[in-house]
C-alpha cells in the first residue's frame, strides 16, 4: 500500500516523523536509524512506502521552528491519520504542540504509533492522558537536560577553552588561519582609522577579495556589513572568552557578548583594540577622528585668539554665484580678541591636503606610544561609570528620589565626563588611524584620499600627523585666501 490503510470504511492515512536534535556531521545518520525502524513498523502496519516527513539538526525544545513538523500538521488535516514516530520525545516535546495536535482530532481522528513508547489513540481520555504525562516527561527532561548544557557551557568560558564550530580566522578547536587571520587584522586596521563597516564590505568584496565565512553556501558568497559588524564585536578575535546564554544564537550582539576572560587561542587583535572597537559600535557618534562633516572643524586654529574655528556658509540676504564654506572664529562679548577672522573652506582644504598627502609619501608608521593601552582602559572605564550613574539617575528620578532640577545637574556633570574621556580616547593611539594606508605611494595616497577614505577617516589621518594648524589673520582682515596664511606643524 501506499501511505493508507482501510478502517472502519474510512480512508486513514500514516505518516512516519523523524527528528534528531543535533547533528554535527550533517550526515544524517542519526534520522537514518530513526528511519530503518519506522519504516520497519510500518510493515507491520500493512503500509510499505509512508509519506515520510523529517526535521534533521533541530531541537524542539526551543523556540525554533521545524518545517517538517509544521508539514506533518497540515497533512493531518486532510483526514483520518496514524503518526508513526520512533518516540513521542520525537513529535513533541512541549505541552503546547501536543495541545495544538490534540487540537485537531475535533475533526479529523488521529493515532500515534511509536517504536519506543507502543501506541495511543488521542481521541480518547485515556490516550489523551498518557500523552500529556509523556509530554510533561519530556519538557521536564529537555529543560533539565539545557540547564545542564548552560552550566557547562559557562564552565568552559569561565576556563577560556574553545566553544562550538570553527569561525572565520580560527578552525576546529581555535587553530588560528593564518590567511584568514590577516584579513581579520586588515579588517580592525581600517575600521580603527575611521573606516564604516560598509566600506570595509566594499574593500573585501573587490575582485580577488577574500572568500566570505559563507563559503559561497548561502548569501550570494558576498561580504555583508552586518558579518563585518559581528566578526569585528567578537571577542574571540582578541583571544578572549565571551559567554552569553541570552545571546542571539549564530550571531553576535549588536554590542558584542559579555567577556568573561582570556582564551586558550591565539589572538588576532589585542583586548584593547577590541575595547575601542565595541565602544564605537556602543556609541556611532564617536570615531577615532570623530564623526563631522568638514575636514578640519574643531582641528584648525584661530592665529589671532588660538581658539578653534568652525565651519559656515554666505550670511541670509548674502548672494554668490554659488554657496561658499569658510571657517571662521566665533566672536565671543566680553572678548575682543575673539572673531574677526575666516578663511575660505576650500582654499585651506586644498593646501592642507596636498601637504598631508606629500607627507605620508615621504613619511614612515611611527612607533606607538608605551601607555596607549592604558590610556583606552581608563578613558573606557570612565565612559561605561559614567553611562551607568546616568541611567541610575533615571531610575531615581522615575522614583522620585530626585528633582527635575537635580536630574539635570547630575546628567550634567557625567556629560562632561563622557566628553573628556572620549576626548582622551581620541588622542590615544592616534598612530592606530595611519595603519592599512599606503604610505610612500604617492599616487595611491591621492586615489584614496579623493575616492575611498571617509571625512571621518581623512580627520584621523590629519591628527596623527599633524601638532599644530593655524590660520593667520590678513593684515587688513577679510576672508581672501592666500596659501600662506596656512601654517602646518608636524609631529616628529
Amino acid at each position: 500500500m501506499n501511505g493508507t490503510t482501510t478502517n472502519n470504511s474510512d480512508m486513514e492515512q500514516i505518516v512516519v516523523y523523524l527528528r534528531i536534535s543535533e547533528d554535527r556531521t550533517g550526515a544524517e545518520a542519526g534520522v537514518d536509524r530513526q528511519r530503518q525502524d519506522c519504516l520497519d513498523l510500518c510493515a507491520r502496519l500493512g503500509v510499505d512506502e509512508p509519506v515520510v516527513f523529517m526535521d534533521n539538526d533541530i531541537s524542539a525544545y526551543g523556540n525554533k521552528k521545524r518545517p517538517g513538523y509544521l508539514e506533518l500538521l497540515e497533512r493531518v488535516k486532510l483526514g483520518p491519520s496514524r503518526i508513526v514516530a520512533w518516540h513521542v520525545d520525537r513529535l513533541y516535546r512541549k505541552p503546547r504542540e501536543l495541545e495544538d495536535l490534540i487540537d485537531l482530532v475535533e475533526s479529523h481522528p488521529i493515532r500515534i504509533e511509536t517504536v519506543k513508547g507502543g501506541a495511543f489513540d488521542l481521541n480518547a481520555h485515556e490516550g489523551r492522558l498518557m500523552a500529556r504525562q509523556l509530554v510533561a516527561i519530556a519538557s521536564y527532561e529537555s529543560g533539565h537536560k539545557a540547564d545542564r548544557i548552560r552550566r557547562a557551557n559557562r564552565q568552559k568560558a569561565e576556563r577560556g577553552e574553545w566553544h562550538g564550530a570553527p569561525k572565520y580566522g580560527y578552525g576546529l578547536g581555535g587553530v588560528l588561519i593564518p590567511e584568514e587571520a590577516a584579513v581579520i587584522r586588515e579588517m580592525a586596521d581600517r575600521f580603527l582609522a575611521g573606516q564604516s563597516i560598509r566600506q570595509i564590505a566594499v574593500w573585501l568584496n573587490r575582485d580577488g577579495g577574500p572568500i566570505p565565512p559563507s563559503k559561497g553556501k548561502s548569501r550570494l558568497n558576498i561580504w555583508h556589513a552586518s558579518t563585518v559588524r559581528s566578526i569585528l564585536c567578537s571577542a574571540r578575535i582578541s583571544g578572549q572568552r565571551a559567554y552569553d546564554p541570552d545571546a542571539p544564537r549564530g550571531g553576535e550582539k549588536p554590542g558584542g557578548r559579555a567577556i568573561m576572560g582570556p582564551g586558550n587561542w591565539e589572538a588576532i587583535i589585542t583586548p584593547e583594540e577590541t575595547e575601542r572597537i565595541r565602544a564605537v559600535f556602543a556609541n556611532p557618534d564617536r570615531r577615532v577622528g570623530r564623526s563631522a562633516k568638514s575636514l578640519l572643524a574643531g582641528i584648525i586654529s584661530c592665529g589671532k585668539c588660538g581658539n578653534t574655528l568652525v565651519t559656515g556658509g554666505w550670511r541670509s540676504g548674502q548672494t554668490a554665484p554659488s554657496k561658499q564654506h569658510f571657517y571662521r572664529c566665533l566672536p565671543l562679548p566680553g572678548r575682543p580678541e575673539r572673531g574677526g577672522l575666516s578663511a575660505s573652506a576650500a582654499g585651506v582644504e586644498a593646501v592642507v591636503t596636498e601637504a598631508i598627502i606629500r607627507r605620508l609619501a615621504a613619511t614612515t608608521l611611527p612607533d606607538e606610544s608605551p601607555g596607549d593601552d592604558g590610556g583606552v582602559s581608563r578613558a573606557m572605564e570612565q565612559i561605561t561609570a559614567a553611562r551607568q550613574r546616568m541611567e541610575d539617575m533615571a531610575r531615581d528620578y522615575g522614583a522620585g528620589i530626585l528633582t527635575r532640577a537635580e536630574l539635570h545637574a547630575a546628567k550634567t556633570a557625567a556629560g562632561h565626563t563622557i566628553i573628556e574621556a572620549e576626548r582622551l580616547l581620541g588622542r590615544t593611539s592616534k598612530s592606530a588611524a595611519l595603519k592599512g594606508i599606503p604610505i610612500g605611494d604617492e599616487p595611491a595616497l591621492r586615489a584614496a584620499w579623493e575616492e575611498q577614505w571617509s571625512i571621518p577617516q581623512k580627520r584621523a589621518i590629519i591628527a596623527a600627523l599633524v601638532d599644530t594648524l593655524i590660520i593667520k589673520p590678513l593684515p587688513r582682515g577679510g576672508a581672501r585666501f592666500r596659501p600662506e596664511r596656512v601654517e602646518i606643524t608636524f609631529k616628529a
